[in-house]
Order: structure tokens, then sequence, then C-alpha cells
């Protein structure tokens, strides 16, 4: 299922605004009262009745602050909507036994969706329990909005981690906590279900309206499309490069045994070869970005240990030429600890047909 776009609304007007403008999950909430801030039921049936069924609607219902009792009575308040956001964070076992017991009963006529934070600590272990009490989904957020975002608190592997175990429990998963712009099209090789967001739809503050053409920017970023006719590469040839180089990481790699058990310095340097469009980049939307690369490294390294230079080389030339923006790599990968300045491989490879790279011993 392709990744959907929700935004976070507190009144009939923004919700509006974001469903015209490519949203595709309208949730309402009070972004002034933090990211479980419940708007009221008269709200949220004020945004039913103006959505329409036209797209679901999510509704935040409250916190594990609350007793179970009122946290049952605030989901059941919101039971309209298709979807009722309820956070599970707490360090006392017994108060979330409480509530997960107190919720299931509600499972069955209402699609829950826990929400955890990433910024107190990502623990997958919760997500059987959360499947268990018939939860229908699960959301990964920021409880402080200070300006972090989520991948602040949580790298992209972690993230990796979180949304493959929900779909192994069926359960869809979403991804928020202040994403920007820049963020998408690095969560969005993960394949969540949705991203959310608020902050990024409006013109400067979280607690702001938002604003028409920040909603469409983050829609063509979720929902990619083709140019309009006349929109595509510029003839003669012509492409931009995005490079990173020189991107040191420590790592295990090597086939000696005496190369395992230790870390040692391997560096980095990838260039993408970018079809030059004909009017120009207009948006992030538009830009294949160097954070994909950055990302891609990372990843590698914090699998663990790898024999080879070669097999990192061709797995990072692979997936930077699953993106179909890009025709050409260069991948360059170098040892900086076995005594010359450097020892290791470069390689070219083409989206259309792989080319012939250097060897190394």
């Amino acid at each position: 299922m392709a990744t959907k776009f929700l935004a976070s609304v507190r009144n009939r007007a923004e919700a509006l605004t974001a469903l015209e403008n490519g949203a595709d999950i309208i949730d309402v909430k009070e972004p002034d009262a933090g990211a479980l801030g419940a708007a009221d039921p008269e709200s949220l049936a004020d945004v039913l009745a103006a959505v329409a069924g036209r797209t679901p609607v999510s509704a935040v219902a409250g916190t594990l602050s609350m007793a179970p009792e009122a946290l049952a009575a605030a989901v059941a308040a919101r039971r309209q909507a298709d979807f009722v956001k309820v956070g599970l964070s707490t360090p006392d076992t017994a108060q979330l036994d409480a509530a997960l017991e107190k919720l299931a009963a509600h499972a069955g006529a209402t699609r829950l969706i826990a929400v955890l934070f990433a910024d107190e600590g990502v623990d997958l272990r919760l997500l059987d329990r959360i499947a268990a009490a018939g939860f229908a989904g699960v959301m990964l957020d920021t409880a402080r909005k200070d300006g972090r975002r989520l991948i602040d608190h949580a790298p992209l592997p972690t993230l990796s981690a979180f949304v493959e175990a929900s779909r192994s429990l069926d359960l869809f998963c979403g991804l928020a906590g202040a994403l920007e712009a820049p963020d998408v099209p690095r969560l969005m090789p993960l394949r969540p279900d949705y991203l959310g967001f608020r902050g990024a739809l409006t013109d400067g503050k979280r607690g702001d309206g938002i604003a028409a053409a920040r909603v469409a920017d983050i829609a063509a970023l979720v929902h990619p499309k083709a140019g309009p006719a006349g929109e595509g590469p510029a003839g003669g040839g012509q492409v931009d490069r995005v490079f990173i180089r020189d991107f040191v990481h420590d790592m295990e790699i090597g086939a000696y045994g005496f190369e395992r058990g230790r870390r040692q310095r391997v560096r980095f340097s990838i260039e993408a070869e970018v079809p030059r469009r004909k009017t120009g980049p207009g948006g992030m939307a538009d830009i294949y970005s160097y954070d994909l690369m950055m990302d891609a490294v990372r990843g590698i390294v914090a699998r663990g240990h790898v024999d080879l230079v070669e097999t990192i080389a061709e797995e990072l030339a692979a997936t930077i030429l699953r993106d179909s923006r890009v025709a050409a790599v260069t991948v360059k990968v170098e040892k900086l600890d076995l005594g010359p300045e450097a020892a290791g491989i470069e390689i070219r490879r083409e989206a259309s047909a792989a080319c012939c790279g250097a060897a190394s011993n």
C-alpha cells in the first residue's frame, strides 16, 4: 500500500484546506496542547460534517495520564471518527496493562491507534501487547515539540525496525514528530502506512494556521507524480551531479581474521548523475537529495560486519539506482587503516545497464 499523508488540523477551515490540497487523512487535534492535545467532540463533529466521508478522519482522545475509565470515555466520545489515537507513554507497567484492558473493550467498535514517543525510547516489545489488545495501528511520534525531529531521536534503522515489526503484527503504522519536507524522501523508502505533519503545514509555528501551499508541497513529496508535458529532462544529455565526498565512518569490515571484532575507518564518496529538468527545480519534490546517500551508508554501517568493500559498493549503487530520477552512480569505498592512505574500490553503475568497475584485492 502506498504511503499516505496525514495532516493534523484543529477546525473545519483547516480540514478543508488540507483536504483540498492533497491530504489523505485528516487528524483532528489541538496543536497548542502538544502531540496528543485532544480536540473537543464538537470540533470533531464539525470536521466530520465538512469532510463528509471524502477521506478518513482521525481524532486524538488522550493519554495514559488519564485514569483508564476517563480515557475509555474519551475514546467513546470520539467513536464517530474513523480512527481514534491514544498515547501509551508510561513507565508504569500496571497502569499500561489497566489501560489496555479497558481500551480492548472498545477496539471492536472503534479503530484504535496507539501513539508511542521516540524521545522516550522505542520499545518494540510493546507492539505485541498493543496488537493483543485489538488496536488497529500504531504511530511513532515525539512528545516534546522543541524543534527536534523524529529522526533526531530515532535513526533510520530503528524506524525501519519499527515499521517492519508493526507490519508483522498486522498493525498499520505511521511516523510523525516535527517532520519537515526534507524528511519525506528519507522516510518514504521505509514504506510506513502514513506520515504525519503539523508544523510543516504552517508558514510559521506549529500553532499557526495551516497554509494551502505548504500542504500541497508535502502532498507532492508523499505522492510524487510525473511532471506536466514538456517538463521532462533537458536535451543534450545534461546532468546534475549530486554527491557526498569523504564521508568517514568506523565500521566492522574485512575478510581477514585480524579484521574481525574490530572497527576501522572507511571513507565513502558517492556521485549520482541526475538528468537535468527542463524547467529547473521548483521545490523538494523536484530534486534528488544527498541525504538519501548518507542514509544508505549509515544503514550499511549499522548492520554490522561486512567482509568486502565490493559488496558495500554494489549495494550502495543498487540502492541509489532504485530512485527513478538517477541515471547513473559512482561509488567509492576506501579502507583507511590498512597502511596505505586508502585501499578500496570505485565502481560506476547505470540504471539501464551495469558498467564495469575496477576490482580490488
